[in-house]
């Protein structure tokens, strides 16, 4: 099997315009990233990070310069970069920082489809009776790509990208969104694969496991992805959380 690369991203959100989550993130989680991957994934793979500038990574990931200069009006448009050809010669999958990776997730890095993101958390009950427009909606919390869909998301931004400052944007924070820019490329009619429907085992902890805290105990998640807060380390000390925090080392 070809080796797949997995794609994250460290980057001072304060200079990019991104609305929240600054000032959290630096080298020691993707120290931390690498590091569930690596005890996680028996398949070769590489990792790649895009950085805003050279930081004190101890893992063997490759730090590769974001192309975007320090814009507070681009919003998450930066991490379109994350699909930039330069970075695989194959087929990636690309991840956050605010990731926990729980268990093997092989499953993940060999997907028989050209692009595939996740079911967004909103879309299923209780949330989704309470925000329909979340209905068989996806998020990127994770995505599988080749290069082909790669290739199409990199060239649509390059020769677009007034219209994707136009009419990518996300709710509320009025801020361009490399998310809603793959969700109109591939789900405009909601039928783009989803990874956990494909291999059940991704949960947001906010949205899933909150509920039903049980699905740690039983040592059901594969990925538990954080979004807005709590992020892993505002998490409050109790059995469930003091679990979840042993798989993030």
């Amino acid at each position: 099997m070809a080796e797949i690369t997995i794609v994250t991203a460290l980057f001072a959100g304060a200079r990019y315009g991104i609305p929240h989550s600054q000032h959290i993130y630096d080298a020691t989680w993707v120290d931390k990233l690498y590091n569930m991957c690596n005890r996680h994934i028996t398949l070769p793979f590489t990792m790649v990070c895009l950085v805003d500038q050279e930081y004190p990574i101890q893992a063997p990931v490759r730090q590769v310069m974001l192309e975007a200069e320090a814009d507070i009006a681009g919003g998450w448009s930066l991490l379109i970069e994350m699909y930039r050809p330069d970075l695989a010669s194959g087929d990636r999958l690309t991840i956050g920082l605010d990731q926990i990776i729980c268990s093997n997730i092989d499953c993940y890095l060999q997907m028989d489809v050209d692009f595939a993101m996740v079911s967004d958390p909103f879309s299923h009950e209780p949330w989704v009776s309470q925000y329909p427009q979340y209905k068989d909606e996806v998020c990127n919390a994770m995505t599988w790509c080749n290069s082909e869909s790669a290739k199409l998301i990199w060239d649509t931004w390059i020769n677009n990208k007034e219209w994707v400052y136009e009419n990518c944007i996300l709710d509320p924070w009025d801020t361009v969104s490399e998310m809603v820019l793959l969700r109109k490329i591939f789900n405009t009619n909601g039928d783009v694969p989803r990874m956990d429907f494909i291999h059940s085992g991704i949960y947001s902890y906010k949205c899933h496991i909150l509920i039903q805290p049980e699905l740690v105990l039983m040592d059901t998640p594969k990925v538990i992805y954080f979004h807005g807060e709590p992020k892993p380390h505002e998490l409050k000390d109790n059995a469930i959380n003091e679990k979840v925090l042993s798989y993030w080392m």
